[in-house]
């Protein structure tokens, strides 16, 4: 369960599918960095939101299987956000962002189609900007259609190849978990003086406590240990 700027709430069906399918992608691409006697820097694996990009992606990696563990099942209480956490959730969706680039930029001739079993005997396959838009009309149509300002008749099919129109989509969709981007201003609190730091951040309503979560060190064997929870769990979603 996760705080979530629509309440506290667990994400189900094909909203969950889309973030398991990106969070899948992403420890798959960290894990290639970490190894036995050394850990690469993830300079790939970078999602532009610095206070993620600065941790290892052994840590990444972490972070990733916490978000998992609360915002895709149900559990007695919602993990207290943090900038670390909403950070990663940010960088989920540059995920998913970057997922459809390739898709548009390689063409349709790119296999990029995500398999679901089901009952072991059902297999369906979506590209990623189908599986956004879906998720889009989905989301906005029947859970917050009252809320939503936009125009769901310039949703674009899902050959568009136009990314600025799939950017607006996955940022609403970002916007149904994300409470603000308080999260970007990590690095502007960290040399303030303690007292104006305080203030600033009463100011702009942010928690005592938001900034002070830091990534913890992990060694390789337990990251590998992670990486293999984390894959366990997404693929055990109902989607």
């Amino acid at each position: 369960m996760w705080h979530t700027s629509r309440g506290d709430r667990t994400l189900i069906g094909d909203e969950a599918a889309l973030i398991c399918r990106a969070i899948d992608e992403m420890v798959s691409a960290l894990v290639m960095y970490v190894h036995e006697d050394f850990e690469e820097r993830a300079t790939d694996c970078d999602s532009g939101i610095v206070i993620y990009d600065t941790c290892t992606p052994s840590q990444r990696i972490a972070m990733l299987h916490q978000v998992s563990a609360f915002l895709l099942r149900e559990t007695e209480d919602a993990l207290p956000l943090n900038a670390l956490m909403d950070a990663t959730v940010a960088a989920i969706f540059v995920e998913i962002r970057d997922q459809v680039a390739i898709e548009i930029d390689l063409g349709n001739q790119l296999d990029v189609l995500f398999s679901v079993k089901r009952d072991s005997a059902v297999t369906q396959r979506c590209s990623w900007r189908e599986m956004v838009r879906t998720v889009h009309l989905r989301c906005f149509d029947q859970q917050y259609d009252l809320e939503y300002q936009g125009d769901q008749e310039d949703i674009p099919d899902s050959q568009c190849e136009e990314l600025f129109r799939w950017e607006r989509l996955i940022t609403d969709l970002s916007e149904l978990i994300l409470w603000d981007r308080d999260f970007e201003l990590a690095e502007s609190f960290l040399d303030l003086d303690p007292g104006v730091s305080e203030h600033r951040r009463r100011l702009l309503g942010i928690d005592e406590h938001y900034f002070s979560a830091v990534p913890g060190e992990i060694d390789c064997r337990t990251v590998f240990s992670l990486a293999e929870q984390t894959r366990k769990l997404i693929r055990s979603i109902p989607r």
